[in-house]
């Protein structure tokens, strides 16, 4: 399997992108720290959408979030919202 074809079983695919990371000498415990947030909150991102983790596992991986997992984005590269009235803040460190 290629580095660009990205698994679409959730759990080959999670495990694609665990290795990914992996390749790139990162790990998910990296990524909580980097960003200040529990293991768990990364680690939700398997089964939960979770944009801004996806956001930033798939700008790690240099792909789109939509190219990892294209059910939970939209093809404007908008997160398909289960609660769209919510409203999304992009953290960005500057």
């Amino acid at each position: 399997m290629s580095e660009r074809s990205t698994p679409q079983e959730p759990e080959l695919r999670w495990e694609w992108v665990k290795y990914q990371l992996r390749l790139r000498g990162l790990t998910l415990a990296d990524l909580a720290r980097e960003l200040g947030v529990s293991g768990t909150a990364v680690k939700n991102t398997k089964w939960t959408p979770y944009p801004r983790m996806e956001r930033v596992i798939a700008e790690r991986l240099g792909r789109q979030p939509e190219d990892i997992w294209p059910e939970r984005w939209n093809a404007d590269g908008s997160p398909v919202r289960l609660r769209p009235r919510r409203l999304e803040v992009v953290r960005r460190d500057d």
